[in-house]
């Protein structure tokens, strides 16, 4: 992992992200891209649209100054120098085509809070990003408190073997000295004895897989099971002071993503801790 993205449109949940960032470059070396896009559609949220439009080139202005005084703050305190781009348009499809264009290992954005309109606006454009982008998107609550991680979660249902999706692990667990738990759930009001007893044979199996691929013995595996998968996994990672979750998400008919929303996104707008979502491309 070398270079993360992070969009920002100035808000607390951006900066918080932001900070996620420059923490971990402090003591990984990673280069940050700070980018921010001047949105039109923005100036529906404004006191004042029409004069929003009128003042446009100002709008630019104050936008640069704005990422030239965090460039130059970022720099002045954690002795960290960081890219900035500022771009005109839809928020998602500049993120998309800045990280092609620079080859961007990870994505890092903020989720909203109780901060405010703008704090939930911004938090709706990250959970919309989940699943368009081609490189992992890291989460980060906005209530989140940087610590250094020691743990990681992954949750699976499908016992990933892509290297695609097993790369940005191994690169999670370089950057942090990670102990990665792996658990696989199984829905009580739904599966029956013979789906419990595979899912737990397929976990230990995983975990034995997971130990030779990514090279480690720093693998613990779970079988989870209960009425709810968020209420199970929440409990996981509070039981066992997990720092960082892993998700993967796959790409789905509109159909689908219209009648069965998917898990990962909603486990975005719900997170108390970093969700690191993995894309893949596999049906679900």
């Amino acid at each position: 992992m070398k270079k993360i993205l992070v969009p920002t449109d100035f808000s607390s949940s951006a900066a918080n992200a932001l900070n996620f960032a420059v923490q971990t470059a402090k003591s990984y070396p990673l280069e940050i891209i700070l980018l921010h896009v001047v949105d039109r559609m923005d100036s529906l949220y404004s006191e004042a649209p029409q004069i929003i439009q009128e003042n446009y080139t100002t709008i630019l202005e104050e936008a640069q100054i704005k990422l030239d005084q965090v460039k130059s703050s970022i720099a002045e305190t954690e002795s960290l120098d960081i890219r900035t781009f500022l771009r005109e348009g839809e928020v998602d499809e500049h993120i998309l085509e800045l990280t092609e264009e620079i080859d961007i290992d990870l994505i890092v954005m903020g989720t909203f809070g109780i901060n405010g309109l703008k704090d939930r606006i911004w938090g709706s454009k990250t959970a919309g990003l989940t699943g368009k982008t081609k490189v992992p998107v890291m989460v980060i609550p906005y209530e989140y408190n940087w610590k250094v991680p020691q743990k990681a979660l992954l949750a699976t249902s499908f016992f990933e073997e892509d290297s695609n999706v097993l790369n940005p692990i191994a690169g999670l667990m370089a950057v942090y000295n990670l102990m990665l738990h792996v658990a696989v759930f199984t829905d009580e009001d739904t599966a029956d004895a013979a789906q419990f007893m595979e899912n737990s044979m397929n976990i230990d199996h995983y975990g034995k897989k997971l130990q030779r691929q990514l090279n480690t013995t720093s693998v613990i595996t779970s079988h989870l099971s209960g009425h709810k998968f968020e209420d199970a996994l929440q409990d996981y990672i509070k039981d066992n002071d997990i720092d960082i979750l892993v998700m993967v998400t796959y790409q789905r008919s509109l159909w689908d993503r219209v009648f069965h929303p998917s898990t990962t996104r909603r486990m975005s707008y719900h997170t108390t801790i970093p969700l690191l979502i993995i894309p893949a491309a596999k049906e679900e």
